[in-house]
């Protein structure tokens, strides 16, 4: 039979309560742990608040860094603009300056009548008196060039073969009591002729100063304006050198009024009309330009007087330069140019 095993009689007594004790935290320990806690959410509050900070910084420097940009953009936009300006300014300068340089100055004028008036001369003859302007010969000869119509039926009969001849007077521009006087000839061409267009014709006359005749150093002769490469304007300052009603030596001053003028009854000139006043006498004399070249002003025959209205106030014309020129080349006598 099998072995059993015997078994302990269950007691009645009462079991006794086994509690296994829990430790205890400490005070110091909950404050650290508070404190840890505390820490940790200031940690995590912090970093947030850090984070905010810095986009922040970040998007103020980019707005700086644009702003600067900005700033940049208009500063050398403004730059350029004002170097654009500089340019501009100085191109204006320099064509004001070049304007400048072109202008006539009343000194200049002083100084360019101051050059002519002793090339200007006296023509006298029996039955009147009129002006006329020295030029020189290619080959150093020495000429008055004058008005037709001052010369016809005017000439003295001098010598065994009575010649005609003009007495003139140079009166040095400065000096009316004591002025160079001698007789001077028509110029006798090849072809046996005078130097001498009929006053309906061109009316222009060359005559011939003597080689003994000693003139004033500063009769230096007239240079004739090359109106091709120098054109005429109108508006442009002249002055007119004569002898007016005997009156030696006076100067008038005006400006170009025409330069295409024709003479109705007159000849057969282009003539420039001025309001440099000419009158009776004025007949053979000069009228001068002033022009500017390289800085300094050059004085130029433009024309020899020759009329004027009676009754008008300064309205008067002179045989244009380049019919003057051509007639003397027909004449076969070179000039210095």
């Amino acid at each position: 039979m099998p072995k059993v095993s015997k078994v302990a009689p269950v007691s009645n007594a009462p079991v006794k309560k086994v509690v296994t004790p829990v430790p205890q935290r400490s005070k110091a320990s909950s404050v650290v742990n508070a404190v840890l806690l505390g820490l940790l959410g200031t940690g995590v509050a912090g970093n947030v608040a850090w984070n905010v900070a810095n986009n922040e910084n970040i998007e103020a420097q980019t707005r700086s860094i644009e702003m600067l940009d900005g700033m940049l953009g208009k500063e050398k936009a403004l730059n350029q603009e004002q170097s654009t300006m500089v340019t501009s300014l100085n191109e204006r300068i320099q064509t004001l300056n070049t304007e400048l340089g072109t202008r006539i100055t009343l000194d200049q004028i002083v100084g360019a009548i101051t050059q002519v008036t002793p090339s200007t001369v006296r023509v006298e003859g029996p039955m009147g008196l009129g002006s006329g302007v020295v030029v020189m010969g290619e080959r150093g000869e020495r000429f008055i060039l004058t008005n037709g119509h001052v010369t016809q039926h005017n000439e003295f009969n001098k010598g065994e073969f009575r010649d005609a001849v003009y007495h003139i007077k140079v009166y040095n521009g400065t000096d009316f009591n004591s002025p160079i006087e001698f007789d001077a000839a028509p110029v006798m061409l090849s072809s046996g002729n005078r130097a001498y267009s009929d006053p309906n014709e061109h009316d222009l006359a060359l005559l011939y100063i003597p080689p003994d005749i000693r003139l004033p150093d500063n009769v230096t002769g007239i240079k004739m304006r090359d109106i091709q490469a120098h054109p005429l304007r109108v508006g442009e300052p002249v002055f007119a050198v004569g002898n007016p009603f005997g009156e030696r030596d006076t100067v008038t001053i005006g400006s170009i009024s025409h330069i295409d003028r024709a003479a109705e009854g007159l000849n057969i000139n282009h003539h420039i009309q001025t309001d440099a006043a000419i009158n009776p006498g004025n007949s053979g004399g000069g009228l001068f330009s002033i022009r500017i070249e390289n800085g300094k002003p050059v004085v130029e025959l433009i024309g020899i007087n020759t009329w004027g209205y009676r009754g008008a106030d300064d309205i008067g014309g002179s045989i244009r330069v380049d019919f003057i020129q051509q007639v003397i080349r027909d004449w076969g006598v070179a000039l210095k140019s």
